[in-house]
């Protein structure tokens, strides 16, 4: 009899201590659904950031990002400072990238979807993000995620739902 209760004891022990690790492995899950690109804006010539918090070369209220039917996106804006000074410039964050009523068939295949950068009236750009999704117990990621700017590749990550990149604007 006692080895019996040793022996479930021991199972459950095994069996408890298997369960927590799953539960732990899954507390703060990657989701692409909650994926994100975070720009900087520099200005190329000058290297100055676009939308600094004093002096800005740009009006970051006047910034607009559209998806490529033409609908504005919800951007978030952060600030952070600029190194080796006491001056601060605007991060801009959007998404998220992926779309859950039409990029299904990035678990299967490379997708790529473009932004279109409204700066100004006038002034526009694009940003396109590449991905393929995976799915795992707990969540998703992007295997791959590839950001380009006018058809430059500027960012490739792996097994994440973010990038941070920096644009620099001609």
């Amino acid at each position: 009899m006692k080895k019996i209760t040793k022996f479930l004891l021991l199972f459950l022990i095994t069996y408890t201590s298997q369960n927590c690790k799953k539960q732990r492995k899954c507390e703060s899950p990657l989701n692409v659904n909650q994926s994100s690109l975070e720009v900087i804006f520099k200005d190329k010539m000058s290297d100055k950031y676009l939308y600094a918090e004093a002096n800005p070369l740009y009006n970051k209220d006047s910034l607009k990002i559209f998806d490529a039917n033409g609908n504005q996106l919800f951007l978030l804006y952060s600030l952070r400072e600029i190194p080796n000074t006491s001056s601060r410039y605007w991060r801009i964050n959007f998404g998220p990238l992926y779309n859950s009523q039409t990029d299904m068939s990035s678990f299967n295949t490379d997708i790529c979807k473009k932004f279109i950068v409204k700066y100004s009236i006038n002034q526009l750009d694009t940003i396109e993000a590449c991905f393929k999704s995976k799915e795992t117990d707990c969540g998703s990621f992007f295997e791959t995620l590839k950001i380009y700017n006018k058809g430059i590749l500027i960012s490739t990550e792996s097994n994440q739902t973010d990038s941070q990149i920096t644009i620099l604007k001609n």
